[in-house]
Formats: structure tokens, sequence, C-alpha cells
């Protein structure tokens, strides 16, 4: 199970050349990134997930913390953060792959 999500961001440039760093200005991006929980530590109470945001040219990682259920008809904790992040307003659009 995994995620597909366009990210946008906007940020500063820099440049670093051999007498320091040159701000370029403010750039914009936006790529598709497949999203994948690469792993889990926690307690039957709550979770910590490190989710992984990768594409072509772009990689990062994000952590979430979330509660969990470990009731007998829960859903496992892998697809239980799956189902966290798609209630999130970052993850607005995001589509099952």
């Amino acid at each position: 199970m995994a995620l597909r999500k366009i990210i946008e961001a906007e940020g500063k440039s820099i440049v670093q050349t051999s007498i320091g760093n040159i701000e370029n200005g403010v750039q914009r991006v936006s790529f598709s990134a497949y999203v994948k929980v690469i792993n889990i530590n926690g307690n039957k109470n709550q979770i910590s997930a490190n989710v992984n945001f990768k594409s072509e040219t772009q990689q990062f990682y994000k952590e979430y913390q979330l509660p969990v259920s470990v009731e007998t008809n829960s859903l496992n904790f892998i697809a239980q953060v799956y189902e966290y992040l798609k209630t999130l307003p970052e993850f607005v659009g995001a589509e099952d792959c």
C-alpha cells in the first residue's frame, strides 16, 4: 500500500559558490510523489510513523504521530497510518496506489 500525491512547495533558492551562498530568489516546485510508510514505532495508545515522499528527483521524510486502535476488528498499524494520512489537509487529493 502507498499513496500518490502532488507536492507543491515554495522556498528560497540558494546557489553555493566558492565565496559563499547566494540567494537566488523564491522558487516554486510541484512534483508527483510516491508516499510510503517506511517505519512505525509505538504502543497500544499511539504510534510514530516515518513516511517517505519520493519522486524521480526529490526525496524527503516526515514523521507523524497518531492514535492507534488495537480492537479486534481494527486495521493493521500500517493501514491505520495510511487512513490517518488521508484525513490530513496536506493529503487532500492523494490517491491509493
